[in-house]
């Protein structure tokens, strides 16, 4: 009797945890649980007054960029402080409301203010699911990234369409495509040079950021930013899928996810497949100047630290790859194992060029790669590694190599989960060395 009820309590587990693999096949339910939007948290009175959410008054101008399909997008420039400081008598002696925000009055102010400064150079974060730009710990994020200069960076930040109060509904190809259209406009609208400006983005934010870059490096005419720093990223949707633990402890579809069946139910109605990694090595093997920084924790219970490698991996592939054209199809059947190659290289193979310390010893550690352009050079002359590791209380000095390098590197720290870790000080210096350092 016992043992009837247990294999009838096995089967209808069986049945329900099967119709509820069913259901994840279903685009609302993937669209849903993708991008979480539906998820409201905080109020429009936080959006338009984001002093509620610790901003000094009218330190952020509130404003709304248009899509070419006719989507409102709603956004915040956010001064930094030492430029907030020098207006402050001006910018608090404003009185906004909904309409004076709405109608732009604030952000010409803004954008007036930096416009004068010669020195001004920005950030443009994508954010990651649910909520909107306001929410939980965005601001405190803000707060980190601004420290990389008080006195010239200026940040930007735009909700996706459907987040928040912006308009329409989200996929895949309208954020990435929204993600390009927001850099473009607020180059226009600033003025800033593309090489004064960084896309940087966080978890699914990663995604947006990688896919506008790549869109705009093989824009006509080409568009070169002066980093793309995606943060706890993932290498693709269907990485995460197979690999997603919900609080970082229960796995989704761990009990299937090696059986043939899974893995072609994944690769057929997969919605939104976000394969960052291709995006990533394509945009490298067309693109010349814009640096790359990849930061991931070790501590990351959400996106494990795999995923950070992997597109570190993507991205070598692109510099040492440069002339080859590879098709997303091939590139997903290939093997990722340069930077595996590189570290795991024999002492007298690496001839003092670069060292290797155990992961384990040390707070945070960056691998540095620097690729080189030479009309005469090899692809595999065209990536030299300069130096592998960046301990505590050590910077990494750049030495040019050719007439032209761009630099590569991914950022792993200790310190951070995966919402927290684009506030650690390590990531902040990371990303000052590569807007403000040549």
């Amino acid at each position: 009797m016992i043992f009837a009820k247990i294999i009838y309590l096995t089967i209808t587990l069986f049945v329900l945890y099967f119709g509820f693999l069913c259901t994840l096949t279903l685009e609302p339910v993937q669209r849903g649980l993708l991008f979480i939007n539906g998820l409201t948290i905080g109020s429009n009175e936080t959006l338009y007054h984001p002093e509620t959410s610790g901003f000094a008054k009218n330190q952020v101008a509130p404003f709304w960029l248009e899509t070419p399909d006719g989507e409102k997008l709603f956004g915040w420039h956010i001064l930094p402080l030492d430029v907030y400081e020098s207006h402050q008598a001006e910018l608090r002696a404003i009185e906004t409301t909904q309409d004076t925000i709405d109608s732009g009055e604030l952000a010409q102010i803004h954008l007036s203010i930096l416009r004068d400064d010669p020195h001004a150079h920005v950030i443009i974060y994508y954010h990651g699911n649910s909520g909107c730009i306001s929410s939980m710990h965005r601001p405190d994020i803000y707060r980190a990234l601004l420290s990389t200069s008080p006195a010239h960076t200026h940040l930007f930040i735009v909700d996706y369409r459907g987040f928040g109060i912006s308009t329409g509904v989200p996929s895949e190809e309208d954020l990435i495509t929204d993600g390009a259209h927001t850099a473009q406009a607020i180059l226009k609208l600033t003025g800033v040079s593309p090489a004064n400006t960084v896309l940087a983005g966080q978890s699914l934010g990663t995604a947006v950021a990688i896919g506008a870059a790549d869109l705009l490096a093989r824009a006509d005419p080409p568009v070169e930013f002066k980093a793309l720093i995606p943060i706890a990223g993932f290498a693709s949707v269907e990485e995460v899928v197979k690999s997603f633990r919900v609080f970082g402890l229960v796995p989704i579809i761990g009990p299937v996810v090696y059986l043939p069946i899974t893995q072609t139910l994944i690769s057929r109605f997969l919605r939104y497949p976000f394969h960052s990694d291709v995006k990533l090595e394509r945009f490298v093997r067309n693109s010349r100047k814009t640096k790359v920084l990849i930061v991931h924790s070790f501590e990351d219970p959400e996106i494990p630290f795999f995923h950070g490698e992997k597109l570190v991996e993507a991205a070598l592939r692109g510099a040492l790859e440069a002339d080859e054209d590879i098709s997303e199809k091939d590139y997903l059947e290939m093997e990722l194992t340069h930077l595996e190659r590189f570290v795991s290289m024999e002492e007298d193979e690496r001839k003092g060029v670069f060292e290797v310390v155990s992961m384990a010893e040390q707070q945070s550690r960056e691998y540095v790669f620097f690729q080189r352009f030479s009309d005469n050079s090899t692809s595999e002359e065209r990536v030299e590694i300069e130096r592998l590791v960046k301990e505590e209380e050590e910077s990494v000095i750049s030495v040019p190599i050719g007439d032209e390098v761009r630099r590569i590197s991914m950022l792993a720290i200790k310190w951070g989960g995966h919402n927290t870790i684009p506030k650690s000080s390590d990531v902040v210096l990371a990303i000052r060395s590569v807007l403000y350092n040549d």
